[in-house]
C-alpha cells in the first residue's frame, strides 16, 4: 500500500473538494489559500487529490447503475436469478480489479484462484437449483392437470380450455 497523501494526513479532502465545487476555485488557487493558512501542500497534492475523488465518485455512481440494471433484470425473476446476478457481477468486479491493478488486495495469487473458484461454484450450485426450481415447477403443473382433469371430468370443454392455459404457464426465465 502507498504512502498517504498529504490531503488525507492533514484532512483536507473534504475541504478541497469544497473550495473547487463549491467556491469554484482553481487548483492553484485552493494551493496558494492553504499555503497562506500554514499548510505545507503542493499543487500536484491538491490535484491528485480532487483526481483520485472524481474517479471514486465515478466508481460509486458505476456501482449504483450496475445495481439499478441488475435490479430491473431480476425484479420479477426467480431468487435464482437474483443469486445468479450478484455471483455474476461479483466475478466481474473481480476480473476488473485484478485487470486494473498492479497489486491485488490478496496475500498471494492463491487468495485470486480461490476466490474465482468459489465464484465458479456457485454459478454451478445456481444451475443446479435452477433446474430443480424448473422440474418441480412441472411437476405441479402436471399434478394440476391431473386434478383438473379429474374434478372437470363432466365438463371436457372447459378442462380443456384450462388446460390450454396452464401448459403455457412457464418458469420465469432470466434475460
Amino acid at each position: 500500500m502507498g504512502r498517504r497523501s498529504k490531503a488525507d494526513l492533514f484532512d483536507l479532502v473534504d475541504r478541497i473538494l469544497r473550495l473547487h465545487s463549491v467556491e469554484k476555485l482553481t487548483i492553484q488557487e485552493i494551493t496558494d489559500q492553504l499555503k497562506n493558512e500554514g499548510i505545507d501542500i503542493s499543487r500536484e497534492a491538491v490535484r491528485r487529490s480532487l483526481k483520485t475523488s472524481r474517479e471514486l465518485a465515478a466508481n460509486m455512481r458505476r456501482s449504483l447503475d450496475e445495481a439499478r440494471v441488475m435490479m430491473d433484470e431480476v425484479r420479477n425473476n426467480p431468487n435464482t436469478d437474483i443469486a445468479e446476478a450478484l455471483v455474476t457481477h461479483i466475478g466481474g468486479m473481480l476480473l476488473r480489479e485484478s485487470q486494473e491493478r498492479d497489486e491485488l488486495p490478496f496475500e498471494d495469487s492463491g487468495e485470486l484462484v480461490l476466490a474465482a473458484s468459489r465464484i465458479a461454484q456457485s454459478q454451478v450450485k445456481i444451475g443446479g437449483m435452477r433446474l430443480k426450481y424448473r422440474s418441480g415447477f412441472e411437476d405441479a403443473k402436471k399434478e394440476i392437470l391431473s386434478d383438473l382433469k379429474a374434478d372437470l371430468a363432466g365438463d371436457p370443454e372447459l378442462y380443456e380450455r384450462l388446460a390450454e392455459k396452464v401448459r403455457a404457464r412457464t418458469p420465469k426465465e432470466g434475460k
